[in-house]
């Protein structure tokens, strides 16, 4: 994809589209994908939803030192890249999750 395609993707369309691009180049499908994730300690019900998008995944949690913050590793099988987006675009619905 050209400089040019990839500036009309963003502007006109899907936002995913260079991340998908990037996807289809570098992982090989069906692969296990890491995902992760930070929540603010305190939020549990956004802990609870975010845990629930991924039951059946192998999750680990680690609190921050300070013990604001919890990071969220998530080992989940996906098929394709789409899979992959549609995960994020789910999460993305939960407010104050930060998405690395």
């Amino acid at each position: 994809m050209s400089i040019e395609e990839n500036l009309n993707a963003s502007l006109n369309g899907d936002p995913y589209e260079n991340f998908r691009t990037l996807l289809q180049q570098s992982i090989v499908f069906p692969t296990e994908y890491t995902f992760k994730f930070i929540i603010k300690a305190e939020e549990e019900d956004k802990i609870t939803e975010l845990k629930s998008m991924f039951a059946g995944a192998t999750i680990t949690e680690t609190s921050s030192s300070g013990g604001k913050y919890k990071s969220f590793t998530v080992l989940v099988f996906v098929q394709n890249e789409e899979e992959v987006i549609s995960y994020y675009k789910e999460v993305s619905k939960i407010n104050s999750v930060i998405m690395l």
